[in-house]
């Protein structure tokens, strides 16, 4: 019986994680740089674009439409995500373009359980890279699920089972690209661990800090063209 090839899904995962911008809090899966031809709609909108029948994407039990699916168009060569529109909460929908990419950069094509446990293992590693938590854990102690929520923008139930897996390793990747993640994600969770130590709002502050950036960028760009 074949088993979930966690180790192509944590390489695959890290593979696209190192080529994004990480400096914010949530990675927006919608908004990640892709070297395949990825389009985001609703199934909802597809339905209504293409006059199929919204009971065309229902899940397994055929109760209720799927939080999320993936269509490939072989002519055109792109892949086509699709999402419940009817999802409002935006880490939840993120999650499930998340586990969508995974199918697609793990070439999946059979939809069985197999490929939707290797799916969801690469979201994890894509917003939850077992070196950046190896790296936290050795550096401020016990991470809980509270701090994973927080410095992610993951649901509590990923959070624990991102935890519940990290505790039956024995060993973690430490390849250049996850160590240049680490570095990349670093000044965040201190600031994370800072703002928690001093009892501050870790969102705000993290807001105020990403504009100040963008407006000292503006600024510099403005002097360079002086």
């Amino acid at each position: 019986m074949l088993k979930p090839d966690f180790d192509k899904c944590t390489a695959r995962a890290t593979e696209l994680l190192y080529k994004q911008e990480i400096s914010d809090r949530i990675l927006n899966i919608a908004a990640l740089n892709y070297d395949k031809k990825i389009i985001f709609e609703s199934i909802q909108t597809y339905c209504q674009y293409v006059k199929t029948p919204l009971d065309t994407f229902l899940s397994p039990r055929k109760d209720v439409l799927r939080d999320g699916c993936t269509l490939f168009d072989k002519q055109a060569g792109y892949y086509i995500v699709l999402y419940n529109s009817e999802i409002t909460h935006f880490e939840h929908r993120n999650w499930t373009l998340g586990h969508e990419i995974g199918h697609i950069y793990l070439e999946h094509s059979k939809d069985d359980d197999l490929e939707e446990i290797e799916a969801h293992f690469f979201a994890s590693q894509l917003f939850m890279p077992e070196y950046s938590l190896y790296m936290m854990s050795q550096e401020y102690g016990r991470v809980t699920s509270e701090d994973i929520v927080e410095i992610f923008g993951v649901s509590d139930e990923a959070a624990k089972k991102r935890i519940h897996t990290m505790k039956r390793k024995t060993s973690f990747r430490t390849s250049k690209k996850d160590k240049e993640i680490w570095r990349n994600q670093k000044e965040r969770i201190d600031m994370y661990f800072h703002c928690k130590r001093e009892g501050q709002n870790f969102r705000e502050t993290l807001y105020f800090w990403n504009e100040m950036k963008i407006e000292y960028e503006r600024q510099y760009r403005l002097e360079s063209y002086i």
